[in-house]
């Protein structure tokens, strides 16, 4: 029987529906699965999510060398198969729950999987300048991560923003781009010591003090202009082939209509982490929330 055909014909409804496929829905899917219940994980994307895209995970317990982002999903997504996570690619485009208790979770396409739980772990998106021309440039010289971009060996580089994102996005893109600017509104960078350290020995140009302004090219980016943010108006262009922006995220929306979270709800990761986005806080998140969710489907 197909994931979509359940809860109908009098067939029952599955278990669980996991929104999210990045490092806290593939935790809670896979200890679900683990642990006998019928789920489904929906992603739009990759499985992964953003943790794909992060070159070096350092401080993720059992790998004392550090590990790619892409390798450690790839060896989370083969233990949430082993276990038997089913998953779908699609959109949420909304929840509901009917007066039966079950929910409904309906993808675009007109799709749609009920449930007795839905776990809601559909991340965070970043944040954008909203500045001129940035829409328009957007996959054609402006980016988040650099898994995303090509190559910015021997190019130049400018990545936006203060936290350990941003300075760690900048360490990397130094090792490679002919140059690289660090582009803050505050001189105050906010990273741990480590990698200030690897920063401070990098190359890459501070620029704080500055917000950008406008962006500029016609078919790709060019160039980024800024404007100071106290004191005496001063305006910069520097020249880019390249901008990260990495000012923050914003966690996607529960496409429901309730004014209360429902008993059977349950959200997890980077939606509800607040700054402390890292994947393994995702993934013991996704595995509490489905621990939860357990005991939630035991009282059924």
């Amino acid at each position: 029987m197909s994931v979509f055909e359940a809860g109908k014909t009098g067939a029952p409804p599955l278990d669980a529906v996991v929104v999210g496929g990045g490092p806290a829905g593939l935790a809670a899917g896979t200890h679900l699965a683990r642990a006998g219940y019928a789920t489904v994980l929906v992603e739009r994307g990759s499985l992964g999510g953003q943790a794909r895209g992060l070159e070096r995970i350092e401080n993720y317990p059992g790998f004392p060398r550090g590990i790619s982002g892409l390798k450690l999903m790839e060896l989370w997504l083969g233990q949430a198969r082993r276990w038997g996570l089913k998953t779908v690619t699609g959109e949420a485009v909304t929840v509901s729950r009917g007066a039966d208790g079950t929910f409904a979770v309906s993808l675009r396409k007109g799709r749609a999987l009920r449930s007795r739980s839905v776990l809601w772990c559909a991340g965070a998106g970043f944040r954008k300048l909203g500045v001129p021309g940035e829409n328009r440039l957007l996959g054609k010289g402006v980016w988040n991560t650099h898994d995303e971009a090509p190559s910015c060996a021997g190019r130049e580089a400018a990545v936006v923003g203060s936290g350990e994102a941003a300075v760690q996005q900048a360490e990397l893109l130094a090792r490679k781009a002919a140059k690289v600017y660090l582009i803050s509104r505050t001189d105050k960078l906010k990273a741990h010591k480590l990698l200030l350290e690897r920063f401070s020995r990098s190359g890459a140009v501070t620029l704080p003090g500055f917000r950008v302004s406008r962006l500029l090219g016609k078919k790709k980016l060019e160039a980024v202009e800024l404007i100071s943010v106290s004191g005496p108006r001063e305006v910069k262009k520097i020249k880019a082939d390249a901008l990260f922006t990495l000012i923050g995220k914003e966690p996607a929306e529960v496409p429901a209509g309730w004014l209360r979270k429902p008993a059977g709800f349950y959200e997890a990761g980077d939606f509800s982490a607040g700054i402390f986005r890292q994947v393994a806080v995702a993934g013991g998140d996704g595995i509490r929330a489905a621990m939860r969710c357990i005991r939630y489907l035991e009282g059924l």
